[in-house]
């Protein structure tokens, strides 16, 4: 699934990779494979990759997530295209605010944005993220107090990366 003449020449700023996403998911959204309901693990696709962008379909088991995290400095962007995820995002002040987003609904980051993903669901779900340019690494944190501490980073060389 590739439509890389459409593809953006440069790094997008939250909502433009946001609006860019929502195009590109009403054009190949529907062709995109939904979650495996007996799939027991989270599992992801490349489904486009760019000097200035990547797009990831991300499959979303009940109960499966991503723990806290950054992006590697890129700006991201994602759309829930099947199901429900739990966001948690880490604001200024160290609090962690929860929110929904349902199947259509999309959320725009910048590139110190870190949050956590997890389908509490029934079902599984199934989104589509963007991110400009390229993630070359992921930082993921734990929390003290108020603190975000740095557990462990994640780099692109490694051959089992995937965000």
């Amino acid at each position: 699934m590739t439509l890389t003449q459409a593809l953006p020449k440069t790094t997008l700023s939250p909502l433009g990779l946001l609006s860019y996403l929502q195009d590109y998911v009403a054009c190949v959204g529907p062709v995109v494979p939904r979650a495996d309901p007996a799939s027991v693990t989270r599992g992801y696709s490349l489904l486009e990759l760019s000097d200035d962008l990547e797009i990831w379909a991300i499959h979303w088991p009940t109960d499966q997530g991503l723990e806290l995290h950054d992006h590697g400095g890129s700006t991201g962007a994602l759309v829930v295209v099947e199901g429900n995820l739990d966001e948690h995002v880490v604001g200024l002040d160290g609090q962690l605010t929860r929110r929904c987003v349902s199947t259509g609904a999309g959320v725009a980051f910048g590139p110190d944005y870190v949050h956590d993903v997890v389908n509490l669901a029934a079902a599984p779900a199934t989104s589509i993220h963007a991110y400009s340019p390229p993630m070359a690494a992921m930082t993921f944190y734990r929390t003290e107090g108020r603190r975000l501490v740095a557990d462990r980073t994640e780099f692109r060389s490694d051959p089992s990366w995937a965000p």
